[in-house]
């Protein structure tokens, strides 16, 4: 007599192995600033190269803002930040208002970024920038407001 086998188990399966993951890109995503720089215009100016603007927070002067500005953007700070607004040796400037000289004697051609930095230096707000022409009829001194929107 054969002996027939009975309640034999269902055969093992094999463990599906996964594929191999492929890293998607990512997009990086852009740093929001809480101010936007608006170049508003840039006019004649034969003594020199400046800037100036003012900083808004909602459409309403703000005072004690840093503005630095650079040959390059996010570039190193030419000079220390101005502030917006009256300070000390400024009293009598509006809400808000900023100036600041490039170069005193003679305007010079070159292209310039400004922007808004926190009191630890990082920035905080988009970059403004404009191009100037140099001596002759073109843009040496600039307007560049910042505000919140």
């Amino acid at each position: 007599i054969i002996a027939v086998a009975q309640n034999i188990p269902p055969a093992p399966t094999s463990t599906p192995i996964p594929p191999t993951a492929i890293p998607q890109p990512t997009a990086t995503p852009k740093p929001s600033y809480p101010f936007y720089a608006h170049v508003q215009k840039c006019e004649r100016q034969p003594a020199g190269n400046w800037f100036e603007g003012t900083v808004y927070k909602d459409s309403s002067p703000v005072n004690g803002y840093r503005i630095v500005f650079s040959y390059a953007p996010d570039g190193p700070w030419v000079t220390q930040p101005q502030t917006s607004g009256p300070h000390t040796g400024y009293p009598g400037w509006n809400a808000g208002y900023y100036s600041h000289i490039i170069h005193a004697s003679g305007p010079q051609a070159g292209t310039w970024y400004v922007w808004l930095v926190d009191s630890n230096g990082a920035r905080i707000s988009t970059i403004g920038s404009w191009t100037s022409t140099g001596p002759g009829e073109g843009c040496n001194q600039a307007v560049v407001d910042f505000d919140t929107h």
